[in-house]
Formats: structure tokens, sequence, C-alpha cells
């Protein structure tokens, strides 16, 4: 039983077959083909190895610089913090443009955050609370785009608002008719 050194497979005598005139080792003529040669090490009639293209564009290793995208200054490339104090999201370059969308992004979620927070503290409260509860689960619902993901906690301070806006909205209610 003779098997394939390329595909580990057996060489059956209906398969057509390839000698290797080096070493005599048989293979598939399909995987000769395609490996473009002989596969056992150090014969003469193995193919040559091709050596890949060189990069011609490599990044973020030792020695590697970036622009920061406020003061123009040449910080390492894998840095996050610029000496002028700007903090950036992720290792890459950014652009001015690309850094001041971002922190903007930043100040809105900040603000929304505080929102919230404030609101589920208002809503703590239980005669403020129906009020409170309404606004935070307003506010929830339009930036809930805006707070998913990471900021998702801040989502569930506006749910948990607005359910405690409910029972307290209940409450009040049922208290108001004397039951």
């Amino acid at each position: 039983m003779i098997r394939c050194s390329i595909c580990h497979t057996r060489v059956a005598d209906a398969d057509l077959k390839q000698d290797c005139s080096d070493c005599q080792q048989s293979y598939h003529a399909s995987c000769w083909q395609e490996l473009g040669g002989c596969a056992t090490y150090g014969c003469k009639k193995t193919p040559a190895a091709k050596k890949p293209a060189p990069i011609l564009a490599a990044g973020g290793g030792w020695g590697d610089n970036k622009a920061c995208p406020v003061c123009n200054a040449q910080i390492g490339a894998s840095r996050l913090v610029c000496t002028c104090g700007v903090k950036f999201p992720y290792a890459d370059p950014m652009t001015p443009g690309e850094y001041t969308d971002w922190s903007e992004a930043q100040r809105k979620v900040k603000g929304s955050k505080r929102i919230l927070l404030g609101l589920f503290l208002v809503s703590l409260i239980g005669v403020t609370a129906p009020i409170a509860g309404l606004l935070s689960g307003i506010v929830g619902y339009v930036k809930r785009e805006q707070l998913a993901g990471e900021h998702g906690t801040y989502l569930a301070l506006a749910c948990g608002s607005f359910a405690l806006g409910l029972v307290y909205t209940a409450l009040i209610a049922t208290l108001s008719m004397g039951y």
C-alpha cells in the first residue's frame, strides 16, 4: 500500500500517479502538480520556496510615530495620551476631523449620562418620581443608540427610573382614590 505524502491518502492502482525520480516516493499526479514537485524534505525535486513580497507599509511597531490631531506633536504610535493631555480612543492615528467628531460624540454621551443619573436620583423621591420617570423614559428612548454598548448601564437607569415613575404614579393614584 502506497500513501501520497502530500494528501496522506492511499494511492490506488487505478489512480494516476507520479514517482519522484530522485527519492522514488509515489504521489497522486494531481498532488504532484498542485505542489509543483516532491514533498520529501531534502529531495532535489522539491519546489523552490517562494519568498513573499516585502511589506510596503508597516506601522504600530517599536519606533513608529504618529501626529497628535490637536497639537501635531510626534508621539509613539501605540500611545493613547499625548503630551498636551489629549486622550485617544485607540492607537491608530486620527485626523483632526476624526478627533473632533469623536470628542464631540463623547461630550454628548457624558451630558446624556449626567441627565439620566440626575433624573434617576430625582425619581427615587416618591413625589417627583412620576415626572422624573417620564422624562427619564423619554431621554433614554431618544438617546438609546448613543448609550448602547458600553454605556448600557445608563439605559438601564432610564428604564429603572421610568418603572419607578410608573409605580409611584399607580401608588399616588390608588391613594388619591381612597383605596
